[in-house]
């Protein structure tokens, strides 16, 4: 078995790039792997593979406020990290926006991306209040590039081809400019309704109900938008937020599981039954789902 099938081919290639200096740090999250600490089985096999194949790399876990196994080599055990120091600690280049972010603005998130034969990779993201920054990803882009082609790593990449690492941005939209604009009946733009898409991912929603919003929502349908405003209300307000990684509730986030499933059901079947014809202000307007997010169920999806 390769290091690739072992622990993942993202989490080969950012060992690689702490290896290089070109990130300081990588973060291994449990929650990841729906656990809790690095002592669980998935994450204690995934470091100590790591730590194997990069002996200079070093593990911490001994720290405050705790997200996971931090890789790096240096030793961050005994200290106090604020999400804004680990966003430091792992190299982000907005990591400083963290605190500064308004949510009721638009933001940005920026994202390294490895293009290989079959698929793209994401490396890390890092959201950001403004686009400034632009150059400083891509310096870490090219130099991951000319990493990932060095002969060293031949062995441990084990034949996957790397065709190019290129920087990705894209706008984050504020749910209250949703809900603005759905009280205002201003017609959402395609950022927007991506927006609507991760929420329902980010609520534990299958893609069942995401592939009935494609195909079916009715955004002038006054029935439709009144549930719809209702949800962007709770994810807003979420009563759940305090309990967030829900991992370290397995009994409850199985019961929270079961009711996330019956309600969605349940709203299928409202909206279902108060589909209008289209002559009736219906919308059978169908929407292309840009991305997933990282549902927040399990870890901010700053830090990685």
């Amino acid at each position: 078995m390769t290091l690739i099938d072992k622990i993942g081919i993202g989490n080969v290639l950012n060992s690689i790039l702490v290896n290089e200096n070109i990130r300081p740090a990588m973060l291994v999250q449990p929650a990841d792997y729906d656990e809790a600490t690095g002592k669980d089985p998935t994450t204690k096999s995934i470091v100590k593979e790591i730590k194997t194949r990069f002996p200079l790399l070093q593990l911490s876990e001994d720290y405050e406020t705790y997200q996971g196994v931090i890789i790096s080599k240096n030793n961050y055990n005994g200290q106090d990290i604020s999400l804004e120091r680990m966003g430091e600690i792992l190299g982000y280049p907005c990591y400083q926006d963290f605190d500064n972010i308004n949510n009721e603005n638009i933001s940005y998130a920026i994202d390294i991306i490895v293009q290989e034969k079959n698929n793209n990779i994401q490396l890390f993201s890092n959201i950001c209040s403004n686009d400034k920054n632009i150059e400083k990803f891509k310096d870490i882009a090219n130099k991951a590039n000319i990493a990932f082609h060095k002969e060293e790593y031949n062995d441990i990449l084990n034949g996957t081809e790397i065709n190019n690492v290129y920087v990705e941005i894209y706008k984050i939209v504020p749910t209250q400019v949703i809900i603005d604009n759905l009280i205002e009946n201003v017609t959402l733009d395609q950022d927007e309704i991506n927006k609507i898409h991760n929420i329902l991912l980010n609520f534990g929603f299958s893609d069942k109900l995401n592939n009935f919003f494609i195909n079916n929502f009715q955004y002038a349908n006054p029935i439709h938008k009144g549930i719809l405003l209702d949800l962007l209300i709770k994810e807003k307000n979420d009563i759940l937020s305090p309990f967030y990684p829900l991992q370290q509730y397995p009994q409850q986030q199985k019961e929270v599981d079961i009711i996330t499933k019956e309600l969605e059901n349940h709203l299928i079947y409202i909206l279902e039954k108060t589909k209008l014809p289209l002559n009736q202000n219906g919308n059978g307007k169908k929407t292309k789902r840009r991305r997933k997010y990282k549902s927040k169920k399990t870890i901010q999806r700053r830090n990685k």
